[in-house]
């Protein structure tokens, strides 16, 4: 029996499914579907459920399981041997993730630092500007998440990174403790003194929790004196960053400002997901002592209370105005707003609210900002959904920027996407340069400036490489330059080989697939199981459901998967598994009930042999846990299943057959504190763990080389690991990567055979595979020189070996995923052998492999493609 156990946040859970919000993008030449730019708040079920995979079952995350990694793998590093190759970025390297805060470096205009959500910390000497503007910056920790970046005021050597993106309260229960929409690894503030060659980790929280920095500012009296903003307070530091101390303790503290005119005078924000209007979790803190002590400003013209969070300005022509952005935390989508813009002019004692025009919509727990032009304070930008800009003092705003202005089709990597008017949605921050008075804006979409009072915008992505993919993405089997895949708030790719990608369909783009045997056929989806297919490459799309019974809920990431031996037979899930076995022209449930009541859908496997073999994982719904995950298996399509035992209470995150040997699978777990690579050789009856030498931290993918099935590749929190004996040892087989990643997808284009990594937060690499053949015939492999002509072919196929006779060699012919098709040649070899056309084109147009084997083992291999 399932426990049970406390649900947690149901009414906030129905929120959540409940509102969505409309923005209707055209879609031009990319759909067929005139309006496919699906808004939610994307943001909070993404960040939701990946918190609540990983914290799942006891409600936190243990940061020093990640740091603990880190060392491992770079211990294992320093005494490597070389291998052959390295990873290379495919992109998108002008299409940007989440970028949370801005810096400007003092010395010079045209250094500019970047903290992204879940990419790392990234600097241009450019100003932004051009195709390779950014750089990455190595910190020698695992700091995937920079909340907030800051540079001394005086020395631009001197960096303050403050990590981890985390929203939410503590909510707690009996027994556990979970945070709503709690965001992403953080793991204290780093402080460099060599402008990024180097870093110390100067303040380290609490380690069994995740935590984040929302703000650091320096004193601009005294540039030794720096605080921070964080979600266990507010931190003073009295020495430029090298030692801090608490000084409010109230959480979470959001923002941060110091009176420019007097140092002593700091002003602090507190509060989000405030959804009971509580006053003891909402406040804004006033300190005249330099932080020795602090009062909550309150009068009859602020409110007492806010569900979402608030940010404040101080004019810096007459720091006794103040102006504060507090927003609603959860959806709202009318053109004014219960909060709002409230403005003191008496240094925080009074309070009137000035302007109610709903900036923020339903993202004001998330994203909104005000800052003030330091020429002029009667002109202000304010950001929320998009950019507005007052010219009376913060009275009346005027929309200035456009999320609809994206481009759909080709973004090139050669000119600044979108026109004058477009910046991305979703903005956490924005700037005036103290230098030249431009205005620059962070966005969920990247960096974006404007030179002429926030009138136009320009893009500032180039070469900054952030993009946040989520599983699960595909290959083609049969085009080496073809791939797909979706990402957060940023709609869905294609990559055809060039560094200028294909923006598609809109919304956040979830999981995508290409037909094995026809590349033409590709399906791509947005949040709640929203498929779509296109006919023509990818240039044109239709919606093709499913139509799910009703009251059948969808996850936000909602999974679907092509059956590889039949490739019109797919299946998707919700809590009902759904099937079609016409491409998604036309849809079924399996069976009448749902798989695992309560319970989502989360992976679907099937064999490569049988398209009615089935595995699947459910999970609960990260807002109202009720039951625990699930592994269940079928041997009829899904009319049926059985639930199975021996695996840890944790969400499963991938399932994988052996093309070889479909009774053999690989399931691998999310979460601390268990195995997490687990292998069956009896199609789920029994289990038995492998990670030897893998990390305890969450794994969210494994793929089994189709040509060695022995040899196997997890991606996790931390990077990708390799095995080349089956799970029994494991290595980092990470270079070229960023020191850090998070590794959702493994993805196999079987033409050129390289693996591509989808992250979330760099984007996309690929790297050859190990290709090295290892036998106790080493002597006779090394005498395989395998040639076929033509390649591609619509003819017979030569294949000549370079062998003395031997007995028992095989010539086995297999698909792209290495599931077998024929024997080709069983006996002594001959030099040349022909593969007859009338066989090949019986076969289904694709990829396929000839292995050259010995008692089993491969010897060597050769890679057709029949058309």
């Amino acid at each position: 029996m399932k426990k049970l156990f406390t649900p947690v946040l149901i009414i906030v859970g129905c929120l959540f499914v409940g509102f969505i919000y409309y923005s209707s993008f055209l879609n031009k030449g990319a759909t067929s579907s005139a309006q496919q730019g699906l808004r939610t708040s994307g943001a909070a079920k993404g960040l939701n459920n990946w918190y609540f995979d990983r914290a799942y079952p006891t409600g936190k995350i243990p940061i020093q399981k990640l740091e603990i990694a880190f060392e491992q793998k770079e211990q294992f590093l320093d005494h490597r041997t070389p291998s052959e190759g390295e990873w290379e970025s495919l992109g998108p390297q002008n299409i940007s993730g989440r970028i949370l805060a801005l810096a400007m470096d003092p010395d010079d205009p045209n250094i500019l630092y970047a903290a992204s959500a879940s990419g790392g910390l990234w600097r241009s000497e450019t100003a932004g500007e051009g195709i390779h503007a950014w750089e990455q910056i190595t910190t020698g920790y695992p700091s995937l998440s920079i909340g907030a970046i800051a540079v001394h005021p005086e020395d631009g050597n001197i960096l303050l990174a403050g990590t981890g993106e985390v929203y939410g309260n503590v909510v707690t229960e009996p027994g556990t403790i979970n945070r709503l929409t709690r965001g992403i690894y953080g793991i204290g503030i780093l402080r460099s003194d060599d402008k990024g060659l180097s870093w110390d980790k100067v303040l380290e929280f609490n380690i069994e929790d995740l935590h984040g920095v929302q703000d650091i500012e320096f004193s601009s009296a005294d540039s030794d004196e720096v605080y921070a903003a964080t979600t266990d307070g507010l931190f003073q530091s009295l020495d430029a960053g090298r030692t801090w101390k608490l000084i409010l303790d109230v959480e979470p503290c959001i923002d941060v400002e110091i009176d420019p005119d007097n140092p002593d005078i700091i002003y602090v924000t507190m509060g989000n997901f405030n959804y009971n209007l509580d006053p003891a979790l909402s406040g804004i803190y006033k300190s005249t002592d330099k932080g020795k002590s602090f009062v909550e400003l309150q009068h009859p013209g602020l409110l007492n209370a806010w569900s979402g969070n608030a940010k404040l300005s101080i004019d810096p022509n007459n720091s006794d105005r103040i102006y504060a952005s507090i927003q609603v935390g959860w959806f709202n989508t009318d053109d004014t707003t219960p909060a709002g813009l409230y403005l003191s002019e008496d240094q925080g004692s009074t309070w009137n609210k000035i302007n109610d025009q709903n900036i923020a919509m339903f993202q004001g727990w998330y994203s909104h900002d005000i800052a003030i032009n330091p020429e002029n304070s009667q002109e202000m930008m304010y950001v929320g959904i998009n950019g507005w800009r007052s010219t009376d003092g913060g009275y009346n705003f005027i929309q200035k920027s456009f999320q609809a202005g994206w481009q759909f089709g080709e973004i090139s990597v050669d000119v600044p996407e979108g026109g004058p008017q477009f910046v991305h949605a979703d903005l956490h921050a924005v700037y005036y340069h103290p230098a030249n008075n431009y205005i620059y804006l962070a966005s969920d979409g990247g960096v974006f400036v404007s030179k002429d009072g926030g009138e136009t915008y320009t893009t500032l992505n180039g070469g900054l490489q952030t993009m946040q993919f989520y599983a699960d993405v595909s290959s083609s089997t049969t085009n080496p330059d073809l791939f797909i895949g979706g990402t957060q708030d940023n709609a869905s790719y294609i990559y055809r080989g060039q560094p200028s990608w294909f923006r598609i369909i809109g919304g956040d783009g979830m999981t995508a697939a290409i037909n094995p045997e026809n590349e033409d056929m590709m399906f791509g989806s947005y949040q709640f199981l929203n498929i779509l297919r296109s006919d023509n490459g990818g240039f044109g799309f239709m919606q093709i459901g499913p139509n799910r019974v009703q009251n059948d809920p969808a996850p936000f990431s909602g999974h679907y998967v092509i059956a590889p031996s039949l490739p019109g037979v797919m299946y998707a899930g919700a809590t009902h598994l759904y099937q079609t076995t016409n491409s998604g022209m036309d849809w079924t449930t399996t069976s009448g009930q749902p798989v695992d009541p309560g319970n989502f859908i989360v992976k679907i496997a099937v064999s490569p042999r049988d398209h009615q073999k089935l595995l699947l994982a459910t999970a609960p719904n990260p807002l109202a846990p009720q039951n625990q995950p699930g592994l269940f298996r079928s041997f009829d399509g899904g009319s049926s299943f059985v639930e199975l035992s021996g695996l840890p209470d944790r969400v499963c995150k991938d399932i994988e057959f052996d093309p070889t040997n479909d009774d053999r699978a690989y399931a691998v777990f999310s979460g601390f504190g268990t195995d997490h690579v687990y292998v069956t050789e009896d199609f789920g009856e029994n289990w038995r763990a492998i990670d030897n030498g893998l990390p305890d931290i969450p794994t969210n993918t494994i793929f089994i080389d189709p040509l060695f099935p022995q040899r196997l590749y997890a991606g996790n929190d931390m990077g990708v690991y390799y095995s080349e004996d089956g799970g029994n040892t494991w290595r980092p087989w990470g270079e070229g990567l960023p020191e850090v990643i998070l590794a959702m997808d493994l993805s196999y284009s079987p033409v050129n055979r390289k693996l591509r990594v989808a992250t979330h937060g760099n984007g996309v690499y690929q790297r050859d595979l190990i290709e090295d053949v290892t036998s106790s015939r080493d002597e006779m492999a090394n005498e395989i020189d395998m040639s076929l002509f033509p390649n591609p072919t619509r003819s017979d196929v030569n294949i000549n070996l370079k062998l003395e006779a031997s007995n028992n060699i095989e010539l086995v012919l297999v698909n792209a995923s290495g599931a077998l098709v024929d024997m080709i040649y069983d006996g002594t070899v001959e030099s040349t052998i022909s593969l007859k056309y009338e066989f090949l084109r019986s076969q289904p147009a694709g990829t396929y492999h000839i292995l050259v084997k010995d008692k089993n083992e491969v010897l060597g291999y050769g890679t057709i493609v029949v058309e």
